[in-house]
C-alpha cells in the first residue's frame, strides 16, 4: 500500500496518509489515538449530515443561516465555530498534560512528533480559531445594537469573513483525517517549517489555515471599526460609547494593522515552499529574522486586542454593585 493513489487525480496523496491506515500498520497507542481522532471527526460530520436529513433542516440551514446577513446570526455562528474549536483545543491540551505527567523516566505513550502536532494544532487554535472568532462574534452581535443601528457596516464583507474563517478551521480538522498537521509549533518559524526541513503537508495546513482566518480577521476589524466611525445613532458622541465599543473600536483598529503583515509572512513562506523563493533562507540572501518581525507584528497586537475585548466585557456583565469597590462610575 506504498506509492501514489490516482496521482493524476490526487497528487502526492499515499494510503499511509489516512491515520485509520497508519494505525493497522503500526498499532501503537499514539497512531491509535491519531487514528480515534480522525474517525471521531468523521462521525461527528456524518452524525450532523444524517441529523439535517432526517429533520428535513438542510434547506433551513442554509437559508437562515449559512448566507444571511443579519449581524446576531453571524456573531452566534463565530461563537459557535469557537467552541467547536475550543473543544477539540481541549482535549489536545489533556493529552499533552497526560503525556508530560506519563513521560517522567520514561517515552510516554505519544511519540515525539505526535506530540509536536498536538502542540502546534493547540497552540494554532486557540489563538486564531477559538479566541478570534469568539471575541469576533460578540463584537458582531453586540456593536451594532449598542450604536443603535441596524447592522454591521458591510453585511456582505461580514458573512464572507466568516466563511474564510470556517474553512480555516476546516482545514484544521481536516488534517485530522487527511496527512499530518505541522509541528513547527503555532508561530511556524522558518527555516524549520520550509521545504528543507518539513517536506510534508503539515506546514502547508497551517499556512492556508492562518491565512484564511487572518484575512477573516481583517476583514471583521474593517467591518466594526466603520461601523463605530459611521453607524451610530443620532446623539450617539463617541463620548457617550459604550465601553464594550470603546475597546471594539480599539480592537478594530489592531485587527486592521495586525493582521496583513502576518497575511504576508504566511504568503511568504508559501512561496519559499511552493516556488523556491528564499525569503526566510539565510544562506541564500534571505533572512529568516524577518519571518519572526512579521509575525510578532501580528502576534503582540493580538494580544493586547484580546486583553481589551476581555477587559470590556467585565463592565458589560457584572453588576455595577459588585464593581463598585473596584472602579469609579461615571455618567456622561
Amino acid at each position: 500500500m506504498s506509492g501514489p493513489v490516482l496521482p493524476a487525480l490526487l497528487g502526492r496523496f499515499e494510503w499511509h496518509d489516512l491515520p485509520f491506515v497508519r494505525a493497522w500498520q503500526e498499532p501503537t497507542i499514539s497512531e491509535i489515538i491519531g487514528a480515534g481522532a480522525g474517525g471521531l471527526v468523521i462521525v461527528g460530520a456524518l452524525a450532523v449530515a444524517m441529523l439535517l436529513t432526517v429533520t428535513g433542516r438542510w434547506r433551513w440551514l442554509w437559508s437562515e443561516w449559512l448566507t444571511s446577513l443579519d449581524h446576531k446570526k453571524i456573531g452566534v455562528m463565530y461563537v459557535v465555530l469557537a467552541f467547536v474549536m475550543l473543544s477539540r483545543a481541549l482535549i489536545e491540551a489533556v493529552l499533552m498534560r497526560m503525556q508530560q505527567a506519563a513521560a517522567i523516566g520514561q517515552p510516554g505513550f505519544l511519540s515525539d512528533e505526535h506530540f509536536a502536532q498536538l502542540f502546534s494544532t493547540h497552540g494554532s487554535i486557540m489563538i486564531f480559531f477559538m479566541a478570534m472568532p469568539f471575541l469576533t462574534g460578540l463584537m458582531n452581535y453586540i456593536v451594532p445594537l449598542q450604536l443603535g443601528a441596524r447592522d454591521i457596516a458591510f453585511p456582505w464583507a461580514n458573512s464572507v469573513g466568516l466563511a474564510l474563517t470556517a474553512g480555516g478551521a476546516g482545514l484544521m480538522m481536516v488534517s485530522l483525517v487527511v496527512g499530518q498537521f505541522s509541528t513547527g509549533g503555532w508561530s511556524g518559524y522558518p527555516p524549520y517549517t520550509g521545504l528543507a526541513f518539513s517536506p510534508d503537508v503539515g506546514p502547508d495546513y497551517w499556512i492556508w489555515a492562518v491565512t484564511l482566518g487572518s484575512l477573516g480577521s481583517t476583514i471583521a476589524g474593517i467591518n466594526v471599526a466603520v461601523t463605530i466611525y459611521k453607524l451610530r445613532c443620532p446623539g450617539m458622541t463617541f463620548m457617550r460609547l459604550p465601553m464594550f465599543c470603546w475597546t471594539s473600536l480599539c480592537t478594530a483598529i489592531l485587527m486592521i494593522f495586525a493582521m496583513p503583515p502576518l497575511t504576508v509572512a504566511t504568503a511568504l513562506l508559501a512561496l519559499d515552499r511552493y516556488l523556491g523563493f528564499h525569503f526566510f533562507t539565510n544562506d541564500l540572501g534571505g533572512n529568516m529574522m524577518n519571518f519572526a518581525n512579521l509575525f510578532w507584528l501580528f502576534g503582540h497586537p493580538r494580544s493586547t486586542s484580546s486583553s481589551c475585548r476581555r477587559s470590556a466585557c467585565i463592565p458589560k456583565w457584572c453588576p455595577p454593585s459588585r464593581l463598585s469597590r473596584f472602579t469609579v462610575t461615571h455618567h456622561w
